[in-house]
């Protein structure tokens, strides 16, 4: 499966200790804040935080973490406004699938690329597979509100 080094990279942060690392917190609700989200499909950010927080003394994983969820809510809202018939809204989403979560992946990530690629390509032509693919191997453990 393509999308497993997405899952990878947010499962690594899925482990985390008990005790957050110092500022984890303050960085997610800051890129959090920083970032365009779909209106209907918004992740639970205390929740979020709590499952990607890295050991002690870790650092790295908030933007992979919210990269991840924010891709799983971009992707989440155009499957549903096309399942209920509503093309403004499933127009809106597929410009980000397009435009933003293309970005997503490092350079150096081509398997990560190319899927985001492809699955914008399924995705204007009408065609969900690679986004529920993406959706149910890597939005499964996320708490939406």
């Amino acid at each position: 499966m393509r999308f497993v080094l997405l899952l990878v990279l947010f499962a690594t942060g899925c482990g985390a200790s008990a005790a957050e690392p110092a500022g984890y917190p303050d960085e997610v609700r800051s890129l959090y804040s920083a970032m365009k989200w779909p209106p209907d499909v918004r992740p639970d950010l205390e929740a979020l935080i709590k499952a990607t927080a890295p050991a002690q003394g870790e650092q790295g994983f908030a933007r992979q973490a919210l990269a991840v969820v924010n891709t799983c809510a971009w992707y989440r809202s155009w499957d549903a406004a096309v399942v209920r018939g509503d093309q403004a809204h499933a127009a809106t989403a597929l410009d980000a699938i397009e435009h933003l979560v293309t970005r997503y992946p490092p350079e150096a990530d081509t398997a990560g690329r190319r899927f985001v690629r492809d699955a914008a390509a399924k995705a204007s032509s009408g065609d969900p597979a690679l986004v529920r693919d993406y959706v149910d191997a890597n939005c499964f453990d996320t708490t939406w509100v």
